[in-house]
């Protein structure tokens, strides 16, 4: 049985995550607005990791006809 892979909806979860990551550390401090740069690496490598996520990480199992019911 073919499981099914999501790394488009792993994809944005990724960018997501980094943006919320990203906005953390700019109302801590810890990264200036100065320059853009830090955190598009942010948002990208998150993206990245959610690609990666969503091709090899774990499936759910799919339904059988006799659960459905």
């Amino acid at each position: 049985m073919k499981r099914k892979r999501h790394p488009i909806r792993g994809f944005f979860a990724g960018v997501f995550v980094g943006l919320g990551v990203a906005i953390l550390l700019l109302i801590y401090g810890k990264m200036t607005t100065s320059s853009g740069w830090p955190a598009l690496a942010i948002v990208g490598g998150f993206a990245v990791l959610g690609v990666l996520a969503g091709l090899f990480g774990p499936t759910r199992s799919r339904r059988s006809a006799s659960a459905v019911r």
